[in-house]
């Protein structure tokens, strides 16, 4: 009998927050998933941002292969989703309300026949704790799945709230039993909720997968790099009035690039008696850097068809995660050619062989739909640059001397520099994705509202 799979993305977790981190905060459940499961503990992200990550994810190609990107949620690309649907799963998801996810995974299953699209659920909740938990219980009882099934179910809670702008540890979480942040706090209530959604499972005949999309910086304090854009809009209202229509643009682009240096300047200023690491803490994704924080996540399998007790330490990439399913399961992998592999290789033989990972930078703006920055992850080496020039904004770091990437050899190591640079350019030449065309303009708009609600863009 095929097994049914459940999918569990949580957004913005950190590899470091579940495992060998010194706990302050409780994570039994997911520590109990690992001892009795198949962990993969340098699984890299192919980006920053959720849209392009599980755009990666649910295609097995990279960014510029799968065409998926903040304001661009359709793809010509074929997908595992409709692929599970071909063997007859049955397809459900449950999700807080989060527009972007919700598209994106609406415009996968488009592409496939809707025989086996049982149900597709939006919480009014945005947050387990307040709703959101006791849905995705009811979700999964038995008696509304049909076997086989796949479900998706994505947790948002470590997300800034859409209200506040703030992440907000609930009440009965925030004390310090549970940690001394609130990312800790809320990595608790996480695990929480981790152990009553296991305990719907029946592991006979279920696989569990978890995974994050992207890491995220956790802030020593409330201040945050956007806090210090300045705003503009008075100026940009005058210069309309005074400029000729056609010289808008060009203003436009100006007064984008001196925000941006007002910014760096004002950011660079308050932060100048913290560490690089404390400064770190205070940044926001879909930027110039591609740092441990945001695209180092977990990776672990747990229940039907999975090893138990089984560590990977090799450096993977989570393209890769879909093939290694399909493969645990004993399905089928997709015709279609894709970047990513299966992983069950690595656990039915040990191997010191890890392949290089390419990353990138989400984006956030309309007007470059393409992330600033593109880089490349080894073993032993991070290794990441402006898109637009391997001259610009260059950064190396020695992960195993190194792994706090507090020094920058850019400068130091040019050998290796020039080595990074040659696996990058090799991804690179293979990109098929330009500039393309955004979403349609109602859906745009809707992404923008989204991105705005969490706190990325003004």
């Amino acid at each position: 009998m095929k097994s049914n799979i459940l999918f569990i993305t949580v957004d913005s977790l950190r590899a470091d927050y579940c495992y060998n981190h010194k706990k302050s905060f409780v994570t039994t459940n997911i520590e109990h998933m690992i001892k009795n499961g198949t962990s993969y503990t340098d699984s890299i992200s192919c980006g920053d941002g959720t849209l392009i990550v599980l755009g990666g994810i649910f295609t097995g190609k990279y960014p510029y292969h799968s065409g998926i990107h903040s304001y661009r949620l359709d793809t010509e690309q074929a997908n595992f989703l409709t692929h599970l649907g071909k063997l007859n799963y049955n397809f459900y998801s449950t999700i807080p309300f989060y527009v972007g996810v919700e598209i994106l995974i609406a415009n996968f299953l488009k592409k496939g026949t809707d025989s086996n699209i049982k149900s597709q659920f939006e919480s009014k909740f945005e947050h387990l704790d307040e709703g959101y938990g006791d849905d995705i219980l009811k979700r999964l009882d038995k008696n509304n799945l049909k076997e086989p099934w796949f479900h998706f179910v994505y947790l948002a809670d470590l997300h800034m709230s859409n209200v506040t702008k703030k992440m907000e540890a609930p009440k009965r979480f925030d004390s310090e039993e549970f940690g001394e942040n609130k990312y800790e706090k809320i990595v608790s209530m996480i695990d929480y909720w981790l152990g009553k959604i296991l305990e719907k499972i029946d592991l006979n005949s279920t696989m569990v997968i978890l995974i994050s999309d992207h890491g995220d910086y956790v802030p020593i304090n409330e201040t945050r790099e956007v806090d210090y854009i300045p705003e503009f809009t008075k100026s940009v209202g005058v210069t309309k009035k005074i400029l000729p229509k056609f010289l808008w643009p060009m203003a436009k682009k100006l007064a984008k690039k001196t925000r941006a240096k007002v910014q760096e300047k004002n950011f660079n200023a308050a932060t100048k008696n913290l560490t690089e690491l404390e400064k770190r803490s205070l940044r926001t994704r879909a930027g110039w850097y591609l740092y441990e924080d945001v695209i180092r996540t977990p990776l672990i399998f747990y229940g039907n068809h999975v090893s138990k007790n089984k560590i990977i330490k090799n450096q993977v990439g989570n393209i890769n995660i879909f093939p290694t399913i399909l493969d645990l399961a004993g399905l089928p992998q997709m015709d279609n050619e894709i970047d990513g592999e299966s992983l069950v290789p690595l656990i039915e033989k040990e191997s010191n062989i890890s392949s290089p990972v390419y990353m990138e930078t989400a984006s956030v703006e309309k007007e470059e739909l393409l992330g600033k920055a593109v880089g490349i992850r080894t073993p032993d080496y991070k290794y990441f640059r402006s898109r637009k020039s391997p001259k610009e904004r260059v950064h190396l770091y020695d992960l195993k001397n190194d792994p706090n990437e507090e020094k920058n050899l850019a400068n130091d190591d040019l050998e290796t520099v020039k080595n990074m640079e040659l696996i990058l350019t090799n991804f690179l030449t293979k990109a098929n994705v330009e500039q393309q065309p955004v979403s349609d303009s109602e859906e745009s708009d809707m992404i923008e509202y989204e991105l705005k609600k969490l706190g990325y863009i003004n």
